[in-house]
């Protein structure tokens, strides 16, 4: 069986979302036992920014917990209707 190497990915940056017209993030507490989410506007936010490492400072205004799965919000561009 042949050894693969694993494949590395730069992290996705606020900058590189934004040049794909998002502008906002969902977050979703990371907490087993809250469903709590909510959107919030990244304007504020370096371009450089990764996406990723924003989650682990997150906390939950609802539950408290610490940590949270955060992605782009692209629910504004899907739901768009092309005529």
């Amino acid at each position: 069986m042949a050894v693969r190497n694993a494949e590395t990915f730069e992290p996705v940056t606020l900058g590189h979302i934004r040049s794909h017209g998002c502008r906002d993030l969902r977050v979703y507490c990371g907490s087993i036992n809250c469903n709590h989410s909510t959107t919030i506007n990244a304007d504020h936010m370096p371009d450089d920014t990764p996406i990723r490492a924003l989650g682990s400072r997150m906390v939950c205004t609802k539950c408290g917990h610490v940590g949270a799965d955060v992605r782009p919000d692209w629910s504004p561009h899907v739901n768009k209707r092309h005529v």
